[in-house]
């Protein structure tokens, strides 16, 4: 049995709250395996301009991001941040912060035109199969978005739930949910729009 691992691994602690922190870790973790990051960074920082110059202008979208479907969460952290971006407004979100439990009227008072299902960890197929836990709450079907058919799931674990490089992916998948108009559906397996 050994008693210890040869060679010492190092270990790298990386605590991104929004896309500068990412950024930072991505650096971080460039340096610690000897790779320079510089092209990926410019290379990411390039699609992030581009989304948020075409939505500047475009009419700002009430929107919740569920963290969790029973209880409810809203989102923290970069998810915020990414809202904005694309010309959404989720008043519930903790931006930098933890994500939060929140009340199922607190979501009907936010009215959101659009809701976007991204429990953290659970697959696609898995928020599907949970989802009726909260579709059966009668306070769902007072939401806007549920009455004119604006719910979405997206593939959390790539794209939401944790910081690093597909966090633009993310950005890119709000921004064609909220805005198909301008941002014509690129990305086919990140996300879907469901029945209610």
């Amino acid at each position: 049995m050994l008693d210890r691992l040869e060679p010492t691994p190092r270990v790298l602690a990386l605590h991104a709250h929004d896309f500068e922190g990412m950024f930072s870790d991505l650096r971080e973790l460039g340096e610690a395996i000897g790779a320079d990051p510089r092209a990926l960074e410019k290379s990411l920082r390039r699609r992030i301009e581009t989304v948020t110059r075409r939505a500047r202008g475009l009419r700002p979208k009430r929107v919740f991001c569920m963290e969790w479907l029973e209880p409810v969460y809203t989102t923290g952290h970069w998810v915020p941040q990414m809202v904005d971006m694309v010309r959404g407004r989720d008043v519930l979100a903790h931006p930098r912060k933890n994500s939060r439990r929140v009340e199922w009227a607190d979501v009907v008072a936010a009215a959101p035109e659009a809701l976007i299902l991204m429990p953290c960890g659970l697959t696609m197929e898995r928020t599907r199969k949970e989802l009726p836990v909260a579709a059966r709450r009668p306070e769902w079907a007072r939401l806007p978005a549920v009455a004119r058919g604006e719910v979405y799931q997206v593939d959390g674990p790539a794209y939401f739930n944790g910081a690093g490089p597909r966090l633009v992916d993310g950005l890119e998948i709000l921004a064609e949910i909220l805005h198909p108009a301008e941002f014509p559906r690129r990305h086919r397996r990140g996300w879907t729009k469901i029945g209610t």
